[in-house]
């Protein structure tokens, strides 16, 4: 029997360096490691056991993306009702794991709520990311439609064409041109956009399909009977400039033919190199 590649299926993911739990004392724990911790095994688990001997419950436990040469940082939220005053003997207990090089700790702002407040700026590969709930990008764009009317849909195009171009000088400086696409598409991803599809790209004829399905801005729109998808279709068009090494006379047009936000099940682009128009 041939192996069938095994689709998988994203299920929501909880970003966040938080705790929001009722009833507890949560206490955050900060702590940065000496580069030499990248390759060592075991450490994570000292940590843990520093807490569980103690029989104190951990309501989160998130360590910093690996990048070599640098220190790694570790969150670890606890809940120290009853044994506040532990806290101190259990820093010191984390101080002398092994390429521990800082602990600290915060308690909570309000009961049963902490936020880490040792973690800033926030980065994503090397680069300062912000975080943008839904109200707040929400507010942002369909706020932009309701004033403003279809004049905004240019606007979100070009800032997003503006961004595209940007991503794709930052994505051919991560990996070579051959792998791009699959960076693009975990991207894509993993920075919530949506799921995206790279359908065709044909580098001779300068054409391209994308498909994106759970679009974050189509989403805002379902319902609304048309096409919505305008701040994605710039911000493909810009990648595709930067891609295709599109400047001059030339320019990438990018279009949705699909939309969540009209009944579609996803979001389809076409998109190609024509020549600017006189």
């Amino acid at each position: 029997m041939k192996n069938e590649k095994r689709r998988i299926v994203p299920t929501p993911y909880e970003v966040g360096r938080y705790a929001f739990v009722p009833g507890t004392v949560p206490f955050v724990f900060y702590i940065r490691f000496q580069p030499e911790a990248l390759t060592e095994v075991g450490i994570l688990d000292k940590l843990i056991n520093i807490l569980v001997e103690k029989g104190i419950p951990i309501l989160l436990l998130k360590v910093s993306a690996a990048k070599a040469g640098e220190a790694l940082t570790a969150l670890l939220i606890a809940d120290l009702k009853g044994r506040e005053r532990m806290i101190e003997d259990i820093a010191q207990r984390m101080k002398r794991v092994p390429y521990v090089a800082e602990v600290l700790h915060a308690p909570p702002i309000i009961d049963g709520v902490v936020i880490d407040p040792f973690s800033f700026p926030l980065r994503m590969i090397g680069e300062r990311a912000v975080i943008l709930r839904r109200p707040v990008y929400e507010g942002m764009i369909k706020e932009g439609w309701t004033r403003f009317g279809t004049p905004y849909a240019i606007l979100l195009y070009t800032v997003g064409y503006g961004a595209g171009l940007l991503a794709y000088k930052e994505h051919s400086k991560i990996v070579s041109k051959p792998n791009i696409q699959k960076l693009a598409e975990a991207l894509f991803q993993a920075v919530g956009f949506g799921r995206l599809e790279i359908v065709k790209l044909d580098d001779e004829r300068r054409e391209a399909v994308f498909r994106v399905y759970d679009s974050f801005e189509c989403e805002l729109f379902l319902g609304a009977g048309e096409i919505r998808g305008n701040f994605i279709r710039g911000l493909l068009a810009g990648w595709l400039a930067g891609y295709w090494g599109v400047t001059g006379e030339f320019e990438v047009v990018a279009r949705e033919i699909r939309c969540i936000a009209k009944g579609d099940p996803y979001c389809e682009y076409v998109a190609r190199v024509e020549r600017k128009a006189v």
